[in-house]
């Protein structure tokens, strides 16, 4: 039986991100890389999780799964958009950068980027239980050790031991996109 929106937006509300950073976290990122562009790819992180930021303060405003999401994907539209306009206001000025152009019929580009990011979703879905979950909150959730150690009631020397065994196995698995990997992750 699978997980329901229903439960992934009570998980959120109550501050247990796992379901939403399994359901909800990749196509956010998908959506921020195409709206930014690939060659603003860095960019695509920071609006995602400046949208995340938002959504957790109003959290108890969201009646649905479908007014998160809605949310969610507005402001990452929104800080993509904010961004290149920048660029292109900096360019005006004479700063000579040079901006994506975004072909929204382009869906090869798209898809190569989704099988991309299944791939690594996958990776990190394969790693044991307590790799997976250390790596999560440190590399997803962006927790630091002494909160990993609070929330798992671990030693810190289990906490870096895990995030080493993950971050090991990751590299290995993940050897043909390594560039990639260790930008996002490391």
């Amino acid at each position: 039986m699978g997980v329901t929106d229903l439960q992934v937006l009570q998980a959120f509300k109550k501050g247990q991100l796992e379901l939403f950073y399994r359901r909800i976290y990749p196509g956010l990122l998908l959506y921020a890389v195409k709206n930014a562009g690939d060659r603003h790819d860095f960019l695509a992180e920071d609006c995602v999780q400046n949208a995340i930021f938002n959504a957790w303060k109003r959290r108890d405003s969201f009646d649905s799964i479908y007014t998160l999401k809605s949310f969610l994907y507005s402001c990452v539209q929104n800080g993509a958009l904010n961004y290149l306009n920048k660029l292109r206001t900096r360019d005006k000025v004479g700063k000579q950068l040079e901006l994506p152009v975004t072909d929204p019929d382009d869906i090869f580009c798209f898809e190569v980027e989704a099988d991309v990011f299944e791939e690594i979703f996958v990776a990190i879905e394969e790693l044991p239980d307590e790799c997976r979950r250390v790596f999560k909150m440190s590399y997803i959730e962006f927790l630091d050790i002494k909160t990993i150690c609070e929330r798992l009631s671990v030693a810190e020397s289990t906490v870096k031991t895990q995030r080493q065994r993950a971050k090991k196995y990751l590299k290995e698995r993940l050897q043909h996109l390594r560039p990639l990997v260790e930008f996002i992750f490391f």
